[in-house]
């Protein structure tokens, strides 16, 4: 475990400035939230930086096709002179697919645009260097449709608009190709310190020091070329340049595919290994990352090599090949596999990011009934009658509300309309004092009584009437606040393991930049089962309200409802094992089992509050151990790692005995059901603090490299380990 130690620790380090992964980050002793990024304005820039892309992309691509006949941009700039009908042809095909390519670019571009909400200095400096090499082969591609006047350039006809501007677009080519250097670079130097094993980034240092000073020489030589009369020394010294450049690029491309390759080799072996589900899913990660990188990064590389070396061979056949031949076929050669090897850049540098690197989702693991009736009916789905029906008890009228209960699920849309809509129900509403009790009291209650649906589930008038199945089923306390109910369940939608950044956006003035994100990420249509909606408060607690639960700001206790809806608690006839059949608060049990029944992909998400008193009531810790036994996916948010560490030494003394419900009967019916407290007491224990349990969870990030490196690591103990017991015995 001691690798896994070395890289959380290195990860804290690398992703600290990160919002993907705000646990690492230090929170303050009195749990107030940091300053935090002002995401509408990064959106509001994304938006711009697309549109402006998106425009010069056009202007590019279609102005050479725009050109009026006689007045074309070659003869009005640079006097370009008729082209043989053989050079009209190849540059025709020519723009066509530096046309298709631009296309391409501007893909990618907005694909890394619309995902702002993914930033961190390494990721912005991703970022920006898929835009710039866009650019670049927008340039190039404007360049291929004037190849008369926009590339060649000879000394005697003097120096043209387009002639300069495509000396700028060779110098871009090359810086560019310098800051695809310098990512690469930092991402080996993450592999090697992730993996604790020496991979060549020392001479990489050094080659970067060669590579920056040869580009801006070459720089200097190529625009000096175009003033002086010593072309062909200049020229001459670019070319020597760009040869070495070349031999650096297929250097690279073996230093880079020997580290990939070595990761894949112990990562595969740490996945055929590792038996625990959550550390096997991450070495699956690795695998199959690594897999993928051993051939994407010498094919990028030899790419930019394949580039270099066709400048070389256009500059040679320019200067000193017959200076007044034309040499359409070598500069389109070299203009091909530029534009070629950008994309290809602007392709590996998202593929480094953070954007898309989802493996599909293994299925939930199932029930013995599951797995018999998958191999006797192996024909029918996982949707038949068999599946279906399983959870029902045969009491008709029990199963009847217990699957009324299960399909009244609300969409995070619909939770984040209700939570902008608070200020204007709630004039009083502050988010860092009102609970989620104080919310049930003072709105859900009021908006559910005498809607169009009667006296209902808030679920019920927050989606219209619509009966939903949940994607997932929430866990909360009811003492938490508000915010932080909501901010959980915004951060399992963002994929994060805490949700102390979130708070912050839901801010009034942030709450169209999250909307966007989730939209996005097509996450606004994710269906939550979260009791203070799904349960008909009108049917318990709605009657009476206990003088404990006084406002936190206005001191004042909430009205009581005087609706007539009748209450059906626990023990309300008519009865079935002693529990009343009405009631829609001792149903959970059998209601987690329809729902996973009906939605086999449905999972647990346990949010946790500042002083984890989840953890000591009744009822949340019955869902817990109850969607254990079912082996649904669980899932813990928690408010940030600083927390966890903090409350931490009190969690190990979790004892069900000691848990607490808001009525005492509940408690007693769920200890009537657990046969042995301390058994139940040790499988807690292990579910949250063991292997693969929910606080491991929350450590698993998204950095590609630290993930592969640390996978690879355990692989290479495990193997060091092998060989020394071999030798050994031998």
């Amino acid at each position: 475990m001691a690798a896994w130690h070395r890289w959380l620790c290195w990860r804290k380090e690398l992703v600290a400035a990160s919002p993907r992964s705000p646990s690492c980050a230090s929170s303050s002793s009195d749990e107030s939230v940091p300053p935090q990024r002002v995401w509408a304005d990064v959106r509001r820039r994304a938006l711009i930086r697309s549109v402006a892309a998106t425009i010069l992309a056009i202007v590019a691509i279609f102005l050479p096709i725009a050109q009026p006949a006689g007045r074309e941009l070659g003869h009005i700039i640079c006097k370009e002179e008729e082209l043989p009908a053989e050079d009209v042809i190849l540059a025709s095909w020519m723009s066509i697919l530096t046309s298709i390519i631009s296309f391409a670019c501007l893909g990618l571009v907005l694909s890394s645009q619309m995902k702002w909400w993914l930033s961190s200095p390494f990721l912005n400096r991703v970022r920006w260097h898929v835009l710039l090499d866009s650019v670049n082969v927008w340039l190039f591609h404007f360049l291929a449709t004037h190849p008369a006047c926009g590339l060649r350039y000879n000394p005697a006809s003097g120096l043209t608009t387009l002639s300069f501007f495509a000396i700028l677009c060779h110098v871009f080519f090359w810086f560019n190709k310098l800051m695809g250097f310098t990512i690469i670079k930092t991402h080996l130097a993450m592999l090697e310190r992730a993996f604790e094993r020496p991979l060549g980034t020392q001479f990489l240092d050094y080659l970067q020091v060669i590579f920056g000073v040869s580009i801006v020489v070459s720089t200097v030589s190529f625009v000096g070329s175009s003033s002086v009369s010593q072309v062909h020394e200049l020229i001459g010294i670019v070319m020597l340049i760009e040869v070495s450049v070349v031999l650096s690029c297929i250097a690279l491309a073996v230093l880079m595919t020997r580290a990939f390759c070595l990761a894949h080799r112990y990562a595969k072996m740490e996945a055929g290994q590792e038996k625990r589900p959550a550390e096997n899913e991450l070495a699956l990660k690795a695998v199959h990352f690594s897999k993928r990188m051993r051939w994407e990064t010498p094919l990028n590389l030899l790419l930019v090599a394949t580039a270099f070396a066709l400048h070389v061979f256009w500059l040679f056949q320019l200067h000193w090949h017959q200076p007044n031949h034309r040499h359409t076929i070598q500069e389109m050669a070299f203009l091909s596999a530029a534009i070629l090897s950008l994309a290809n850049c602007a392709r590996y540098s998202s593929l480094l990011s953070l954007a898309e690197f989802n493996l599909p989702q293994k299925k939930p693991k199932q029930g013995i009934f599951h797995q018999m009736s998958g191999a006797i009916f192996g024909s029918f789905s996982n949707e038949s009658l068999e599946d279906i029906d399983q959870w029902k008890t045969g009491h008709h009228s029990w199963d009847e509300k217990t699957y009324e209960l299960a399909h009244r699920a609300v969409t995070l849309r619909a939770l984040l309309e209700f939570y902008s809509s608070l200020p204007a129900k709630m004039p009083h509403f502050d988010p860092a004092r009102h609970k989620t009790s104080d919310i049930v009291r003072q709105v859900i209650i009021p908006m559910s009584r005498q809607s169009p649906y009667g006296d209902c589930a808030a679920a019920m008038v927050l989606m219209g009437g619509r009966e939903i199945l949940p994607d997932r089923m929430v866990t909360h306390s009811w003492s938490n606040h508000f915010a932080h109910l909501v901010a959980s369940v915004v951060a399992d939608a963002l994929e994060l393991p805490s949700y102390e950044s979130v708070l912050a956006r839901l801010e009034a003035q942030e709450m169209l930049a999250l909307k966007s994100e989730l939209y996005w990420k097509k996450k606004l249509d994710t269906a939550y089962w979260i009791c203070c909606f799904s349960i008909n408060q009108h049917a318990g607690i709605c009657g009476y309200v206990p003088p404990d639960l006084q406002d936190p700001v206005t001191h004042a206790l909430p009205k009581a409802c005087s609706c007539k809806h009748p209450k059906h608690w626990s023990d309300s006839e008519p009865l079935k094992d002693g529990q009343s059949v009405d009631c829609e608060m001792n149903k959970f049990d059998n209601m987690m089992d329809c729902i996973f029944s009906l939605n086999p992909e449905c999972s647990q998400l346990i949010a946790v509050d500042i002083q984890f008193n989840l953890f000591t009531r009744a009822w949340c810790v019955a869902e817990i151990h109850q969607a254990q036994q079912m082996y649904m996916p669980q899932r813990m948010i928690i408010f940030s790692e600083e927390n966890l560490k903090r409350e931490e030494v009190w969690l190990h003394h979790l004892k069900v005995q000691e848990m607490k419900a808001s009525n005492p009967a509940d408690a007693k019916f769920i200890l009537s059901k657990i046969d042995d407290p301390r058994q139940f007491d040790a499988d807690l224990q292990q579910l949250i603090f063991g292997t693969g349990g929910l606080v491991q969870a929350c450590h698993m990030g998204f950095e590609r490299m630290s993930l592969l490196g640390a996978v690879a690591q355990k692989g290479f103990d495990r193997q060091r380990t092998m060989d020394f017991v071999v030798c050994v015995y031998n």
